[in-house]
């Protein structure tokens, strides 16, 4: 199942400042992923997967960035 940041983050009840610090970056840098305006690197999209239960995998964000071309 494809799941975007944002929705997982709605979905979990998370803010982008909570998780921001859970994953050690900058609140602007999850929202800027979270709305698709960047695309994260693999190391910290593996991250995410693991921080997320795979819930948010690396090609979820490859997904985004296709859809908003």
């Amino acid at each position: 199942m494809d799941m975007k940041l944002s929705t997982y983050l709605s979905e979990h009840d998370l803010s982008a400042s909570d998780f921001a610090a859970r994953m050690g970056v900058p609140v602007s840098t999850i929202t800027r992923w979270a709305k698709g305006e960047r695309t994260p690197g693999i190391d910290m999209a593996h991250r995410i997967c693991e921080a997320t239960s795979g819930a948010v995998t690396a090609s979820d964000f490859l997904l985004s960035r296709e859809e908003a071309a």
